[in-house]
């Protein structure tokens, strides 16, 4: 389900199509995002699952998969 709120954010704010965001995507490389969309895509996920993700972290994502693993790791 994260994954899916993630893909969905991701393809909201970068206008990419649902079925080329993939966990292994790389965020800058293959998706394009530059850090104010990553910016952008975090504030989203935090005001819908109601948590904060700390810069440090933040700088550590490479993937969507990193991305929803951290999420994740919020919620649980």
């Amino acid at each position: 389900m994260v994954f899916e709120k993630v893909k969905h954010t991701i393809m909201d704010i970068l206008g990419i199509p649902k079925d080329e965001i993939l966990l292994e995507s790389h965020l800058y490389d293959e998706l394009d995002a530059d850090s104010l969309d990553l910016s952008q895509i975090i504030l989203e996920l935090e005001n819908t699952y109601k948590i904060e993700i700390e810069n440090e972290d933040i700088a550590n994502f490479e993937t969507v998969e990193d991305i929803v693993k951290h999420v994740e790791s919020k919620l649980s």
